[in-house]
């Protein structure tokens, strides 16, 4: 569905997680000036409520995607923030920050679906 003559919007779905991991990297990575990606809404199945978004930027999704990938969020914990930090070439208090403001939009988003 078109969302203005220069935007489109997609719904993409895909049975196999991994599938949906690549993609998403893939997508990632294609963000340049010309692409902007970004992801509205996330579900499970079409019957489970859908969890909108608050935009999250190249960078932050960056941040999530190396802390994801070292083990930060795995409990317990297999990596640092100096562990993120390093490789983005951040303070730990910058990367820091960019896993926090998206835990906090992905919270606030996951909450407005239970009410």
């Amino acid at each position: 569905m078109s969302t203005s003559p220069d935007q489109f919007r997609m719904t993409l779905s895909w049975a196999d997680p991994e599938t949906g991991t690549e993609l998403l990297e893939c997508l990632a990575t294609a963000d340049s000036e010309d692409v902007s990606i970004s992801v509205d809404c996330l579900s499970r199945n079409t019957v489970s409520p859908c969890i909108e978004v608050e935009p999250v930027t190249r960078k932050q999704r960056e941040a999530v995607r190396l802390a994801v990938k070292k083990g930060y969020y795995k409990n317990p914990r297999e990596a640092s923030l100096a562990d993120v930090a390093g490789p983005l070439g951040i303070s730990e208090s910058a990367v820091s920050q960019r896993l926090a403001t998206v835990e906090r939009k992905l919270m606030i988003a996951l909450a407005a679906t239970c009410e």
